[in-house]
């Protein structure tokens, strides 16, 4: 498999990803956008089960590392900006059955393409930086707004709060930027276990037989998820 992640995430985590990963794209924008979240995929890269989109105006290595292993992507409609409303274009999730993003933000390609899709508004931008998809109908959010669409709608979702996730000039980031699924196994940029919602996180996990791997043993840290190819 392959793997993207923010170049900024610490060394320990990228050396332990590396014995799972064949190739691992350390992620940087070069300050298309801004700092923060300047090193983060899930705002350049929108993934479904059926589709990679990106925005056209992604760093260079992006395309040079989909192109050289044959990895099949659409270009978006917009390019990402340093404001709030170009920065979250792509950052919604998607399952088979359900599009997930605040109405109004996303970029037209996307919901082109899941136009079938029942789409499911919430009330954070930035909701795949927010929002993990478990299994089935269950989620995991670190913002309360999310929580509160996803239940009015019949959803499963685990709240696990943003306090003492780390994230480059922010006091906290967000749960759905600290991890990445890859068939039944969870890998964490930290270690859950040391953040006060970890045991009961790692006991939620587990009741669904997902392996949980943790890349560090720090805390957790927001670099925008990890993508799996």
């Amino acid at each position: 498999m392959l793997a993207i992640i923010d170049y900024r995430t610490p060394a320990e985590a990228i050396d332990k990803l590396a014995s799972y990963a064949d190739e691992i794209l350390l992620f940087n924008s070069f300050d298309i956008t801004y700092n923060s979240i300047s090193g983060h995929p899930d705002i350049f890269i929108f993934k479904d089960p059926d589709n990679l989109i990106i925005a056209p105006n992604s760093p260079e290595q992006l395309f040079q590392f989909l192109n050289k292993h044959k990895i099949k992507y659409i270009l978006g409609n917009k390019g990402i900006g340093k404001e709030l409303r170009s920065s979250v274009l792509y950052n919604c999730l998607c399952t088979d059955e359900y599009l997930f993003h605040k109405s109004g933000f996303t970029d037209d390609a996307i919901l082109r393409l899941n136009s079938k899709k029942r789409f499911v508004p919430v009330p954070q931008a930035y909701t795949r930086c927010s929002l993990t998809h478990i299994t089935d109908d269950n989620y995991i959010t670190s913002d309360r707004g999310i929580e509160r669409a996803l239940k009015n709608n019949g959803l499963n979702c685990f709240y696990f709060s943003a306090d003492q996730i780390n994230i480059v000039t922010h006091k906290n980031g967000f749960f759905g930027g600290t991890n990445g699924m890859y068939n039944n196994k969870i890998f964490f940029t930290g270690n859950i276990d040391l953040h006060k919602n970890g045991i009961d996180l790692r006991k939620h996990l587990e009741s669904f037989d997902i392996e949980i791997i943790c890349l560090t043993n720090n805390f957790l840290y927001d670099g925008g998820g990890i993508f799996f190819l």
